[in-house]
């Protein structure tokens, strides 16, 4: 905010001697004027130390009233009044008016030349901007500097952070505190932020500095467009592990959001290896109307092909079922389970599990394990081993004495030596753990192939 505290200009000679009487001293000067009309409000602008004489001030209580509250509304940062000459003191009705709105009242001796005031308050502030001005300019070239090094968001933000020394964020949206907007193209790509109350020097800088972060995000964003034109290589570089090309600017102009997890989707394609030139060109109508349709549910498109498959993100609150019904495609379709985007390497590995599945549907990884088992998939195997492998010894035992048992509690129980309510409470924290259900069929069955595994690794 532009202007200086009232206490500090207080301690200038000409208004050492001013008598703060009520209101708010923080308030900042910006300006100072002197005004001695009947209705001073209409010269008055916000922020202005208002110097007056009362001369043509009313005497009446209730019209000093109205005419402080006129003045009030003009948002001056301080009254100063001469005195003793018109009025002895400052009028209480006025005073009452103007304090209850914040503005600061002063009583000025009357010896005093307001000429005096207006040179020192006046030459305060302009020395004030010229030092904003010096410490701008050294700041804007920190930021040039910082543009030249191809820092990225993040580091730049970390640097204007500690340049400012107060955090500086970017956020979608404006916030809280001062915002400034972040320029990309015809677009506003978001806003730089700082909390709490601006400084004019913090002003200036924020606003430079949002011009050189939307440098910075239009670079990236022509990066990231080379390089989705270079064979969709943001995906599949997340794909591989490569944790390098996860960046937040990256991530932004792909429209992934990394607070969200996905899942990784894979259609295969009924096209023989290797492609014909109709196989390409099946296979570019297939990305279009898997990136048509993840666009028409208001998801930004983050695809890549290979070989006769399309990969593509999709956001976990998404429905995969519904996805592939709205789809109306006949390809089996295989989602991994959902992770974060520095996981997406072990989707990968999840939906290449599933690649025996090859009828037209939907295949979801956590849904698969049982059939995957049977079918010789050594992983599932040691995923099943890994289902008991963190339960508590006593829940694990008893897990297998019920299942030993085949799903009678009584006999459970007395092999355990223990009480029927004991056994019982313990399979049902089990079942929390492992987010199952004692009683659906599917879930027990999980439960007692998963048992005989360990019983058989474990003899």
């Amino acid at each position: 905010m532009l202007g200086l505290p009232l206490t500090e200009l207080l301690q200038l000679p000409s208004l050492s001697r001013a008598r703060l009487l009520a209101g708010d001293p923080a308030r900042r000067v910006s300006w100072v004027h002197v005004v001695d009309v009947p209705e001073p409000a209409p010269w008055v602008r916000p922020g202005q130390l208002v110097l007056t004489t009362g001369y043509a001030w009313p005497r009446e209580a209730t019209a000093l009233e109205g005419f402080a509250e006129r003045l009030a509304a003009a948002e001056p940062a301080a009254v100063a009044l001469a005195v003793p000459q018109f009025f002895e003191a400052f009028p209480q009705p006025a005073l009452k008016v103007l304090a209850q709105a914040g503005v600061a009242v002063l009583e000025l001796p009357w010896e005093i030349p307001f000429a005096q005031v207006s040179e020192e308050v006046l030459r305060r502030l302009l020395a004030q901007q010229l030092e904003v001005q010096k410490r701008a300019q050294s700041l804007h070239r920190a930021l040039m500097a910082a543009l030249l090094e191809r820092e990225d968001l993040v580091s730049f933000l970390d640097h204007l952070s500690r340049l400012l020394n107060r955090e500086v964020r970017f956020d979608p949206r404006p916030g809280q505190g001062f915002a400034a907007p972040v320029p990309l193209g015809r677009e506003t790509a978001g806003y730089l932020v700082l909390e709490g109350p601006v400084e004019a020097l913090e002003v200036q800088v924020l606003e430079s500095a949002a011009l050189v972060a939307g440098l910075i995000l239009a670079h990236q964003r022509a990066l990231a467009e080379r390089e989705a034109r270079l064979g969709y290589a943001f995906l599949d570089a997340l794909l591989e592990g490569r944790q390098e090309a996860l960046t937040p600017e990256r991530a932004r102009a792909f429209g992934l959001d990394l607070e969200r997890r996905y899942r990784l989707g894979v259609a295969s394609l009924p096209l023989s290896l290797p492609l014909s030139e109709k196989g390409f060109q099946e296979r570019e109508r297939a990305l279009g109307e898997v990136r048509d349709l993840l666009a028409a549910l208001g998801v930004r498109p983050v695809v890549s092909l290979n070989l006769n498959q399309v990969r593509f993100l999709f956001p976990e609150p998404l429905d995969p079922r519904a996805f592939f019904l709205r789809l109306g495609r006949p390809w089996p379709l295989r989602f991994s389970r959902p992770h974060a985007p520095h996981r997406l390497a072990e989707a990968l590995f999840e939906v290449e599990r599933l690649e025996a599945f090859g009828q037209p549907g939907v295949y979801l990884y956590e849904e698969h394990l049982v059939p995957r088992f049977l079918l010789g998939d050594k992983e599932a195997r040691q995923e099943l081993l890994d289902l008991l492998k963190p339960l508590p010894e006593r829940e694990r035992e008893a897990l297998l004495a019920w299942v030993g048992a085949g799903f009678r509690f009584q006999e459970a129980a007395r092999a355990l030596g223990v009480h029927l309510n004991t056994l019982r409470y313990r399979l049902r924290r089990l079942a929390e753990r492992l987010g199952l259900s004692l009683e659906d069929p599917e879930d027990r069955f999980l439960l007692e192939l998963a048992a005989r595994v360990w019983l058989f690794e474990t003899k």
